[in-house]
């Protein structure tokens, strides 16, 4: 893990922002990213615990995920989207969902998170505050410029409505996914998310979803496989939903 060079609990998001503009200084939120990275840099962390971030509330038709709201509330709490729900519970294991973030999963984008997954096809908009003031940007946007320095996420505001499923294709069922497909449909229309196919999961045209796709080869399959199961699966999701591919 990175050693700690200083370890800081700031009491407001305000007090925060003041810590991580300093040279080093990296947010804290449940540790799953942080602690285990084994980059011997050193870090002064600053833990977001007592910063107000947990907080999950329904607003003008949309509901507000705090950033420091974890897996396990997601896939508790009875107002958060069946289908994004799941995908919470299948992010990590039960021993680490009630430590890893919102936030902290937005921020590590990992390519095979069916987390980002679902909470791209639901329409999300994260809530970033910096030395400047609070901006909104679209999660995909956020993925691809990232969290500037001296910034934190404080919220993730979705779309509840709508049905959503997911079809993935792992080498054991307790495996993370080498290719999943996650549609939804609402009155806004369908949406289909892919994982295993880019640096971070993506937003694709359901009716073309592979379209400019260039997915790396690993242990687990090349790229003409991965491009073939997303294919596959995206067809399925869609079925799933009513909607043809």
């Amino acid at each position: 893990m990175p050693r700690a060079l200083t370890y800081q609990r700031p009491d407001s998001v305000d007090a925060a922002i003041t810590l991580l503009t300093g040279d080093g200084h990296r947010p804290l939120a449940g540790g799953t990213v942080l602690n285990a990275d084994d980059d011997p840099t050193l870090v002064s962390m600053v833990d977001l615990q007592s910063c107000g971030l947990e907080t999950i509330l329904a607003t003008d038709g949309r509901l507000r995920l705090g950033a420091m709201a974890t897996l396990a509330d997601l896939a508790e709490d009875e107002r958060v989207p069946t289908g994004l729900a799941e995908a919470a519970r299948a992010e990590l294991p039960s021993t680490l969902r009630s430590l890893a973030t919102v936030g902290g999963t937005v921020v590590a984008g990992g390519p095979d998170s069916v987390l980002l997954a679902a909470l791209l096809v639901h329409d999300s908009r994260v809530q970033v505050v910096g030395p400047d003031g609070v901006t909104t940007v679209m999660l995909p946007e956020l993925q691809d410029l990232g969290v500037p320095v001296g910034h934190l996420i404080t919220a993730v505001d979705i779309d509840p409505t709508g049905s959503c499923i997911r079809h993935a294709t792992a080498r054991t069922p307790a495996d993370v996914p080498i290719v999943s497909a996650t549609a939804r449909t609402s009155d806004d229309g369908v949406r289909l998310a892919l994982t295993g196919v880019a640096n971070h999961p993506v937003l694709v045209d359901p009716s073309d979803p592979t379209s400019g796709l260039t997915p790396s080869d690993d242990f687990r399959g090349s790229a003409s496989y991965r491009l073939r199961l997303a294919a596959v699966l995206a067809t399925r999701a869609l079925a799933a939903t009513g909607e043809v591919a």
